[in-house]
């Protein structure tokens, strides 16, 4: 593939993909990573067959191609005129390279790789834990905590506050507006706004939270 068809974003974009190793919504990269995605990166990674491009919210996922062709950023040298955050992330991505090299595990193994507390496990062999039955005495925080983990399909993934809510309705409003409040206090936990207001529903933009002053329609919890 010829290096003049990526830029320095689009790269950014596949390699946080391939960190990541699960789809991500748009608002990732904006509100997370920081990356000012526009249409023609997701167009031109698209065309390329590198990514697929899901709508409502509008989310990114890696293709098998992608994959091969994040992986080669894997010791690459940086592009030309990528600052010194740049730079630094080649210096990083060329240890792992090289940590990967040594250790003989695949890419794509490595990075879907799951730590929780004191143990790994792989995303793709390990078999779900079953959850418990909801507690409907716990307090709010922890019955938020565990109906994200009952509708998300895996940790870090955004799931609809209306979703959400409608999985709550034993809660008032105010209750979960409350614990939503003080989970974004918390590092692991991310309150995004959706990028593209035109693809909300209604009842999406009645169950986003104000935090802020900015509604918040998505929530993702990682490990």
């Amino acid at each position: 593939m010829p290096e003049k068809e990526l830029t320095l974003v689009d790269r950014c974009i596949l390699v946080t993909l391939m960190i990541k190793a699960t789809p991500l919504p748009q608002t990732y990269f904006t509100n997370v990573v920081g990356i000012s995605m526009k249409p023609d990166h997701r167009r031109r990674l698209q065309s390329l067959g590198l990514i697929e491009v899901a709508e409502k919210p509008i989310t990114l996922e890696l293709t098998d191609e992608g994959w091969k062709r994040a992986a080669e950023e894997l010791g690459a040298e940086p592009p030309k005129r990528a600052g010194a955050a740049g730079g630094t992330l080649y210096v990083a991505l060329d240890f792992l390279r090289r940590l990967i090299d040594h250790s003989g595990t695949r890419a794509d193994d490595l990075f879907r790789l799951r730590i929780t507390g004191g143990d790994v496990v792989s995303a793709v062999t390990a078999a779900p834990a079953s959850d418990p039955a909801p507690d409907r005495q716990a307090d709010p925080v922890a019955r938020v905590r565990q109906t994200y983990r009952e509708l998300a399909a895996a940790p870090g993934d955004y799931v609809m506050l209306s979703d959400l809510r409608s999985a709550l309705d034993d809660l008032s409003r105010a209750e979960v507006d409350a614990a939503l409040v003080e989970l974004n206090r918390e590092r692991n936990v991310h309150l995004v706004p959706e990028s593209n207001q035109k693809v909300l529903r209604p009842e999406e933009r009645a169950a986003a939270v104000s935090i802020g002053n900015q509604d918040k329609h998505l929530i993702a919890i990682s490990s």
